[in-house]
């Protein structure tokens, strides 16, 4: 009798632990979390150079709203190519993917959290390592997942 009682309590611990992870699985948020991997992955082999202008509009036009793709020109007007406001000015490598995690902000709505770790090297080529923490938020546009800011 004891070992049924027992059994029971297993099952509805386990019931309620399966529950409480397909709660927290929604498509929506795995849409979402796929779109900006794709971003960063893309984002990851453009540099912030001159030459890479047309590469950059195209990735912005894929992956940004319309609003914040406004806000990126006029920044660019401003400042050309001085600051990213897509990565907070810290940029993003091909290594730093191999550690980029990306998660729902909880509790909040439309916003993600990604990082990851940075390896550039300083004006006396010394290498810096950091980790970048940046907080986006991301709506439907025309059906499609697409980054309306970067914090």
């Amino acid at each position: 009798m004891k070992i049924v009682v027992y059994l029971f309590f297993i099952s509805i611990i386990l019931a309620g632990n399966s529950n409480y992870v397909y709660s927290q699985s929604n498509p929506a948020d795995e849409d979402a979390t796929q779109m900006l991997k794709s971003f960063y992955t893309m984002r990851s082999t453009i540099k912030y150079i001159v030459k890479d202008i047309p590469k950059i509009d195209s990735l912005q036009k894929k992956y940004c709203t319309i609003n914040l793709q406004k806000k990126l020109k006029e920044e660019y007007k401003a400042n050309g190519l001085d600051h990213d406001l897509l990565t907070n000015d810290n940029g993003i490598d091909p290594k730093a993917l191999n550690t980029i995690s990306i998660s729902k902000a909880p509790g909040k709505i439309n916003r993600y959290i990604v990082s990851y770790i940075n390896h550039t090297i300083d004006a006396n080529n010394k290498p810096i390592i950091e980790k970048v923490v940046s907080h986006v938020i991301v709506v439907k546009e025309d059906g499609r997942f697409k980054i309306a800011s970067v914090q």
